[in-house]
């Protein structure tokens, strides 16, 4: 859960609401798996991507009054305009909805993987000798410096 305090969270309680409404939209609930809009993605923007935020804020609003009480098709058209009229940004935003939600363990654990990072269950890294590197690192370089 978020750290955020409510009266300090970026978005206003309308816009915490179309955004809940534009990630379920993207990735709906079913089948038993939570859908988009019930992972904390201000916070897991906060943590990487914070400049992400305002621009999310304006798309949100580009949405109008309306988005949350839509019909799922109408949302639909409306977000795909949305990605038509700003293709850079949306494409950004959902790199960062996916990466949020497929690191959510509710997720994880539906699709039937264990919740968790990835690291600590036998990919272990071990420590070495970066001695071994040198002779690597000894290699002129094979292209010109411009």
């Amino acid at each position: 859960m978020s750290d955020l305090i409510t009266s300090d969270h970026p978005l206003d309680e309308l816009q915490q609401e179309r955004l809940a409404a534009l990630l379920n939209t993207l990735i709906p609930p079913g089948d038993g798996r939570c859908g988009g809009g019930e992972v904390d993605l201000i916070a897991w923007l906060s943590d990487r991507s914070e400049a992400l935020i305002p621009v999310l804020k304006i798309m949100i609003d580009d949405l109008g009054d309306d988005f949350t009480l839509s019909p799922v098709d109408d949302r639909v058209t409306l977000v795909k305009s949305l990605s038509e009229a700003r293709p850079e940004e949306f494409e950004s935003l959902l790199f960062h909805i996916y990466a949020c939600y497929y690191q959510d363990d509710r997720v994880l654990t539906g699709i039937g993987l264990a919740a968790g990072p990835p690291f600590p269950r036998g990919n272990v890294i071990a420590s070495g000798d970066l001695s071994l590197l040198d002779p690597v690192v000894a290699v002129t370089r094979g292209y010109r410096k411009v």
